[in-house]
């Protein structure tokens, strides 16, 4: 029977695949593997029968793939963690170096390879476009040696634990010494109705500047209409506000008093529609680019991305699928939908143009070699160079009439699937050296795999808490963006339901994975 897999690659990938993803959901108390389950799958095999293999296009194909979709994805975070949240930045940066020097230090004091070392710094990080980086800089065009992926191998199932641990860490020291950010709640997004007193001496504009909210409808005389940005406001006005709770009581605080009536509710003239984004003319375009208060008297109040909703700011960058909440009157709604697109099968395209020349420029910067000081020569190669071209373009959007940005759920299918793929070629090519490594080196190994993780989660929790003194849900988010692995997060965000702890993870996890990777390559390159 194992000669089947032998003969057929193919039904190596998706047996790994399938069989790798139910052992990736199985929980052994707190902790999964997700896609991992694929990796151990593939080292099982390759250990029982040595002679199955995968192509070597298949490992740089799902690689080069998985890194343009992290980067892709990751684009438009990174900018923002640059902007405003360059302290978890720099806590991450530094985890990540004291991983490195741990590495390094254990490593060279039990006499391992660099090749072993590197690749368990990946694993320690759940790196997977750092193991890549490794397994090509040290092949410089031949043979990819097996020791970076059996490094990988043992340190990912410990360092996903030890993360956890530290999750729960933080979790307890926050109910036993709860910061102010612990006690403060982020408010969900609410409509409300709000009847000023007295002049407030505004525009529409001027109120949603200053609370955060989008006034969608005026209601003044008994006459509703859709509010404008340069609308002056009066004393007795009821408006129409989508704000987060906290907001709307500082306004009720700061302005008047809830409405006894609830104008919103009636859609005989003024009608709200949620409509689905798919005009690639409006991708990665501004809100205030679509000049809907011009073409249409609307307003859009909020827009829903993947599972989040958002406030609908005018400087908003909109994706392919977001869903608008639009406010018009009735008969323009119909106009609206039509030029806005409304179609999910259109949202959900694969954006082949954008997809297809990203890559290839990012394979043609895979040949840029850098020269380091020491005469030795970083190789970009076909995991660095996309996720570097990723992000950049991922940044960008669009150039022209040329999308770059993905719809979520097409990036999301693309990224997890070439991550599965890239996980079975790599245990395919190390099963057989893993079982002889843990026979003769489990102790060093085991042992390098704990120094590296442990430096990584004692940084990032004295540095978020201790240093910062960030909140439960912010050091969570921070300290699993930081280690980049889904089974903690998803561990987190189950304990801890605080979009704060999603925003940290998405802040630090593009600048976390850059890093890695090129840290991951020095090492080979130095040491």
């Amino acid at each position: 029977m194992l000669q089947w897999f032998v003969d057929s690659p193919l039904l190596t990938i998706f047996f790994c695949v399938g069989v790798g993803s139910l052992l990736g959901r199985i929980r052994f108390g707190p902790v999964s593997f997700g896609p991992a389950g694929a990796l151990f799958v593939a080292l099982a095999l390759s250990a029982i029968e040595p002679k199955v293999a995968l192509p070597p296009i298949v490992t740089s194909l799902s690689l080069c793939v998985f890194c343009y979709m992290v980067g892709i994805a990751a684009g438009p975070s990174f900018v923002n963690a640059l902007r405003s949240g360059w302290q978890p930045v720099v806590v991450s940066v530094l985890a990540i170096v004291a991983m490195a020097a741990a590495a390094l230090g254990v490593g060279s004091w039990f006499g391992l390879d660099i090749g072993t070392v590197a690749g368990a710094f990946a694993g320690a990080g759940t790196a997977t476009a750092a193991l890549g980086a490794v397994q090509q800089q040290l092949a410089a065009g031949g043979p990819i040696p097996p020791e970076p992926a059996i490094g990988y191998a043992v340190a990912y199932p410990i360092t996903v634990l030890l993360t956890i641990l530290c999750c729960s860490y933080l979790i307890s020291a926050g109910r036993r010494k709860p910061t102010a950010e612990d006690r403060k709640k982020v408010a969900p997004i609410a409509v409300r109705t709000l009847e000023l007193v007295g002049d407030p001496a505004l525009t529409v504009r001027g109120l949603s500047d200053r609370y955060q909210a989008v006034v969608s409808r005026l209601t003044r005389g008994g006459t509703t209409v859709v509010a404008h940005d340069e609308e002056a406001l009066a004393a007795g006005d009821l408006l129409t506000i989508t704000a987060r709770e906290d907001e709307v009581q500082r306004m009720i605080g700061d302005l008047g008093r809830p409405a006894q009536e609830e104008p919103w509710m009636d859609r005989s003239d003024i009608d709200f529609r949620r409509i689905t984004l798919s005009n690639s003319a409006y991708v990665g375009r501004e809100l205030l680019d679509l000049r809907l208060d011009e073409k249409y008297d609307a307003v859009v109040s909020r827009v829903r991305r993947g599972d989040v909703d958002i406030i609908a700011t005018p400087d908003l960058v909109l994706a392919s699928g977001d869903r608008l909440r639009v406010t018009a009157p009735r008969e323009q709604l119909a106009a609206i939908t039509k030029e806005l697109g409304d179609s999910e099968r259109t949202a959900g395209d694969i954006n082949p143009v954008g997809l297809g020349l990203g890559l290839a420029i990012g394979l043609l910067a895979a040949f840029i070699q850098i020269p380091l000081p020491g005469g030795g020569t970083l190789v970009l190669g076909t995991a660095t160079a996309p996720l570097i071209l990723g992000v950049i373009l991922g940044a960008l959007g669009r150039t022209g009439p040329i999308i770059w940005a993905l719809p979520g759920n097409v990036a999301n299918t693309l990224n997890q699937y070439s991550l599965l793929v890239f996980l079975v070629a790599v245990g395919t090519g190390a099963g057989s050296g893993l079982i002889t490594a843990l026979a003769a080196d489990w102790v060093r190994l085991v042992s390098l795999a704990l120094a590296i993780s442990a430096a990584h989660a004692l940084v990032c929790v004295i540095g978020l808490r201790t240093v910062l003194k960030y909140g439960t849900a912010r050091s969570l988010g921070g300290l699993t963006g930081s280690q980049l692995n889904p089974a903690p997060y998803a561990y987190a965000i189950g304990k801890v339901p605080d979009q704060r702890v999603a925003i940290g993870y998405a802040v630090l996890f593009p600048v976390s994975m850059i890093i890695k990777v090129l840290l991951a390559q020095l090492m080979v390159v130095y040491f």
